[in-house]
């Protein structure tokens, strides 16, 4: 197990802020994501260039930080939005995509994550945490009668089937072939429906059903710990069967109180879920790959990224993994 932060680009060209990784080397941190919408756009051909990554992998180089994970675009209108809807331009976004993939592939970037849904992670609104810490309220109750942005978006559990399995079916052999981990992260918030989509990915048995038709080891989860306790499930127990057949390619390593159709995101000690046994379970199915704090409530007096809440989590996780290391040890 090893800690990851999430880390945004900006400028032209597109760089790291050199105090966020003065932070992350402070903090021991070994590697970084980033977003793939940072650096691709239409305008540039819709694909990850060399040229960025190998200016982007030289700057982490100055303080021994590796690229960990990329996270492929989300959003509207982003690199394979229009092979969500079964459009006939996912044939060109497809191609696209494992270009970029590629590309992650030859800088010995270990893993890319990505996400499917049109209404991605939508309906929230903010509520408050331990100590007044801002953080994230959903209730389904509130948005689950709302439709769909256009009417194309509203799909039922079939097409969304077909529409993923002819996506992923495409990538994983770009990947296999780039020595690249896939890690697709569950529906945020797993909710039956959302904006007039079946989440069919916001369920364990969706999950099992996505690795079960495409069984190559590449293919695999963000083991998103704060989506799938959402889900209402048994945290620990989904740890052990995605980890033991070794489909855990990257970590959120984040908590919530409640669980659909009603939820908070939480501190990472203030949350439903046992961490220290999640932990455990991580370091007996010998998960060996990326985990980062994800999502943390905003503490009075923090920066827009969240520096004291990232390092309020990353000294809990760090502490676990000690923890639990010590115990095998013993």
């Amino acid at each position: 197990m090893k800690l990851c932060l999430g880390m945004r680009l900006a400028g032209e060209p597109a760089m790291f802020d050199a105090e966020d990784l003065a932070f992350a080397a402070q903090l021991g941190v070994p590697g970084v994501k980033i977003c793939g919408s940072d650096l691709i756009s239409h305008e540039r051909g819709n694909v990850l260039h060399a040229e960025d990554l190998e200016r982007i992998v030289r700057q982490l180089d100055e303080f021994g930080i590796t690229l960990a994970v990329v996270l492929l675009p989300q959003g509207r209108g982003t690199q394979y939005w229009n092979a969500r809807l079964g459009r006939p331009e996912r044939e060109q976004e497809v191609e696209d995509v494992c270009e970029t993939i590629r590309v992650c592939g030859s800088f010995g970037v270990p893993v890319v994550e990505w996400t499917w849904s049109v209404p991605d992670v939508w309906g929230s609104t903010r509520a408050r945490a331990r100590g007044g810490a801002a953080t994230r309220h959903f209730d389904y109750h509130a948005v689950e009668k709302v439709g769909p942005v256009e009417p194309d978006e509203a799909m039922d559990a079939d097409t969304m089937w077909e529409r993923l399995l002819w996506f992923t079916e495409r990538i994983v052999p770009a990947a296999e072939a780039a020595g690249v981990r896939l890690a697709l992260h569950p529906h945020d918030p797993p909710t039956p429906w959302l904006r007039g989509e079946a989440r069919i990915i916001g369920t364990i048995e969706g999950l099992k059903r996505l690795f079960e038709e495409i069984p190559s080891p590449v293919n695999g989860l963000n083991f998103c710990q704060g989506t799938i306790a959402e889900m209402g499930t048994d945290v620990i127990a989904a740890i052990r069967w995605f980890g033991e057949r070794d489909r855990i390619n990257h970590v959120h390593f984040r908590d919530v109180k409640g669980a659909v159709p009603v939820f908070d995101e939480s501190f990472i000690d203030d949350g439903d879920t046992d961490m220290l046994a999640a932990m455990r379970a991580y370091r007996d199915v010998g998960y060996r790959y990326w985990m980062m704090p994800d999502h943390t409530p905003r503490i009075t007096g923090d920066t827009p990224y969240g520096h004291r809440g990232r390092a309020y989590a990353l000294g809990y996780m760090r502490a676990l993994m000690e923890a639990v290391a010590r115990e095998a040890e013993a």
